[in-house]
């Protein structure tokens, strides 16, 4: 019948201690209608008890299955012993000898491999003990008309038993195995619970004296268990009902401080309508089966912690408390499940990477309080793959230079590949910069650049790299040139470049400003032509990338005789002082126009019958231009 204990054992995270906790059990057979068959109780911390849940044999609840008795096996696994009857389906026509079968569990509740271990005519009530040789008895209730005797059989394994003798007037029977090997067993009797004891592993049996619990009432169907460091008796009486209907049944218990000799009655009721019971105390635990590992994402995803908990016995509730970091969650905003197994956290920032534990609560017990925790579990959240520095549109350079281009990104295992402008990879360019140069006669490239991450990956802008092409002279000055006073004339070269200024000199000292080329002609007009004009001229051409100088050339001025014969036209005096006379127009009337040597126009002079005459006492000394039409006559005025 019932009898012995049930231990599992698994290391708890106390404060900084080891330390275990217990649920204390009772095995029952409920006579509520309809719900007739075993059943297994609990009590609660504060010392109440609940009905609990059904025994399931492979997956099935028997109502034809009574009498549990409960034996803990070296791996911590529950093996089930127990009769089974005719109680809600009808006997066979032909009786057999009564059959005790056995399940094994490990939570308690869900009991697999049934299977016969013992047979024998009238027998019911089996309770098991191991002994120290590792062998097991049974002692079972038989009845003989009305007179109850215990049958004893033996196994080596417990699996398959053999009967070994009967011990005769006794009562329901419950077998302990005491401290020096020998083998008690508690059956009631006249006053209560007595007792016989067997020294030769129940071959024989002695009734031993006086009474193990003295009880003015019936008591019957003992059970003895440990709970903590005392035995306790649980015993099955009559309700207000009475007799011996399964109505009528309640269940109460004693406990015993000196192993079992004398127990002492604590609890009056356990349980109602409930008989034959049988309790063991059970150590709980809570043990991780599966938890999600450390993982990696990318801002943005969902992320989903989960623990898969396993508690013994099962039915044990949990509470659940998520830590990040050490620090309690709430549930708000994105966060949810916190006091769950399965925490979720929508559309992760950087700011969710942390260690995440899971602690495990439950103070579902008998006594105290069952924690653990588990994890930590890494999450770690990576950026998105991103270019926070993105390449220029467009970029000059020279033609023999090397233009250096970068595209920054930031994300986890970023990498960078360049492609051209036909869209393929550039080889080789797997660097967040790319250097170019100039290809082949090509004027422009454009290339961009990609990024692949762990988290994406995004493109760059498209850029165009112009190079500016080599300058060079397609057409120089000559080496020297010689005009005659007055005359005007044009230095001009050709030029092959790109954006560039040019510069004109005499005698090495510049005369002009840097002025922009327009077209590829460099031109410096030169304007009636005096001694001050003579020299040797170059240019000097300049663009961001090269810069060049023409060939010099030497300007020489003829001289002239001081009255000024050039096509008709006589000017005197030369030099002039106050007045200048220009004769031989071969027009009646007309206008002559008179420019210094920068071409600035100084007056207009109008000429009738073929003559003009000139003031120019208030001109400067210096040398002029005289223009008539097409014709440009140098003149000097010396005051």
């Amino acid at each position: 019948m019932r009898n012995s204990l049930f231990y599992t054992y698994i290391f708890l995270f106390c404060g900084f201690s080891l330390c275990a906790q217990t649920v204390n059990l009772m095995y029952y057979v409920s006579a509520i209608p309809g719900e007739h068959g075993m059943w297994v109780s609990r009590q609660k911390a504060n010392e109440t008890w609940f009905r609990g849940d059904k025994v399931l044999i492979d997956g099935v609840f028997d109502g034809n299955g009574v009498d549990p008795d409960i034996i803990s096996q070296d791996d911590g696994s529950l093996r089930l012993y127990y009769f089974q009857g005719y109680f809600v389906t009808p006997p066979p026509q032909n009786p057999t000898p009564n059959s005790i079968y056995s399940a094994v569990s490990t939570d308690g509740i869900r009991f697999t491999g049934k299977r016969k271990v013992f047979e024998y005519n009238n027998v019911f009530d089996p309770s098991v003990v191991r002994l120290p040789n590792e062998s097991y008895v049974m002692g079972c209730t038989n009845m003989i008309g009305t007179t109850v005797n215990t049958v004893i059989a033996t196994s080596p394994d417990g699996l398959s038993f053999t009967y070994k003798t009967t011990v005769e007037n006794t009562g329901i029977p419950e077998l302990m195995v005491l401290n020096d090997g020998s083998i008690r067993l508690f059956y009631n009797g006249p006053g209560g619970i007595v007792s016989s004891r067997s020294t030769d592993g129940g071959a024989t049996w002695q009734k031993e004296q006086g009474i193990r619990l003295a009880y003015q009432q019936f008591v019957g169907d003992p059970s003895v268990s440990k709970v903590g460091n005392r035995l306790r008796m649980y015993v099955k009486g009559f309700n207000a009902n009475g007799g011996q209907q399964l109505s009528g049944h309640k269940t109460q218990y004693a406990e015993s401080t000196d192993n079992g000799n004398t127990f002492q009655m604590v609890k009056q009721l356990v349980l109602d309508s409930a008989s034959v019971p049988e309790g063991v105390e059970m150590y709980a635990s809570i043990k991780l089966e599966t938890m999600s590992e450390n993982d990696t994402l990318c801002t943005g995803e969902d992320a989903k912690l989960e623990a898969r908990i396993k508690t013994n016995p099962s039915f044990l509730n949990c509470t659940y408390e998520w830590f990040k970091n050490g620090v309690k969650l709430i549930n708000g905003g994105k966060t949810s499940g916190v006091n769950t197994n399965t925490l979720n956290i929508m559309n992760c920032t950087l700011t969710d990477t942390g260690a995440y534990s899971l602690k495990v609560l439950s103070d579902d017990l008998s006594e105290g309080t069952l924690q653990q925790i588990f994890g930590p579990v890494r999450l770690t959240i990576n950026p998105q793959t991103e270019i926070i520095q993105d390449i220029d549109t467009s970029y000059v350079t020279c033609h023999d230079e090397t233009k250096t281009v970068t595209c920054k990104a930031v994300g986890k295992n970023v990498q960078y590949q360049w492609i051209d402008s036909d869209g393929k990879p550039i080889i080789g360019e797997n660097k967040n910069t790319i250097a170019i140069q100039k290809s082949g006669n090509a004027s422009f490239q454009k290339i961009r650049c990609i990024i692949f991450g762990a988290c994406g990956r995004d493109t760059s802008q498209i850029t165009t790299i112009q190079f500016i092409s080599k300058a060079k002279i397609s057409k120089d000055l000559p080496k020297n040139m010689e005009l005659s006073s007055g005359s005007d004339t044009v230095l001009n070269m050709s030029i092959d470049a790109e954006q560039y200024t040019y510069q004109w000199y005499r005698n090495d000292i510049a005369i002009s400003k840097e002025i922009p080329g327009l077209n590829s002609e460099i031109l410096l007009n030169i304007v009636s032509m005096d001694s001050s004009d003579e020299g040797t001229y170059h240019a000097v051409i300049r663009n961001i990338c090269d810069t060049l100088i023409s060939q010099k050339i030497t300007l020489n001025m003829k001289k002239m005789s001081s009255v000024q014969e050039l096509s008709g036209f006589k000017i005197y005096p030369q030099p002039a002082d106050n007045v200048i006379i220009i004769e031989g127009f071969d027009f009646e009337q007309g206008q002559v126009t008179l420019f210094d040597i920068f071409g600035a126009s100084i007056r207009d002079i109008k000429f009738a019958e073929g003559k003009a005459i000139l003031s120019s006492k208030d001109i400067p000394s210096g040398m002029y231009m005289l223009r008539f039409i097409s014709q440009s006559i140098p003149i000097i005025i010396i005051h």
